[in-house]
């Protein structure tokens, strides 16, 4: 795909959700997965549709949607998905397996300190949450 083509779909997609028409978002966003952009990207427009659906209240697909695009950022030593994933799981109460999605994320070697430093401060606020 040529890349002003993405990049206008995927602003055309992002305006769409502000103005709440959400089902022609995600049209355009399952469009952009289907299509050749690169893993990493394909990772984000995942993560775009789990927030799209999270919004129209279908927690169970958008679960979904984080757990498929950490399948295209894993094998490039990413964890933007698997982090959005376990913030998803907290903001929808489910804070045992927020904090074991976080505990598991703090294992990967690919994190930065940064990363590291969040994850870790997630955790222990976790932890406080369900002592």
């Amino acid at each position: 795909m040529d890349y002003d083509e993405y990049v206008n779909q995927a602003h055309q997609a992002a305006q769409l959700v502000e103005a709440g028409e959400h089902e022609s978002a995600l049209s355009i966003f399952y469009t952009l997965l289907a299509s050749d952009i690169s893993d990493v990207d394909k990772a984000m427009m995942c993560n775009n549709i789990g927030v799209v659906q999270e919004k129209m209240g279908r927690e169970q697909e958008a679960l979904g949607s984080y757990e498929r695009g950490m399948t295209y950022e894993r094998e490039h030593g990413r964890c933007f998905l698997a982090e959005q994933r376990a913030g998803f799981l907290y903001r929808t109460g489910r804070l045992t397996e927020s904090l074991r999605a976080y505990e598991e994320l703090l294992h990967r070697r690919s994190l930065t300190e940064e990363e590291k430093q969040r994850i870790r401060h997630n955790i222990a606020a976790l932890r406080e949450q369900t002592a």
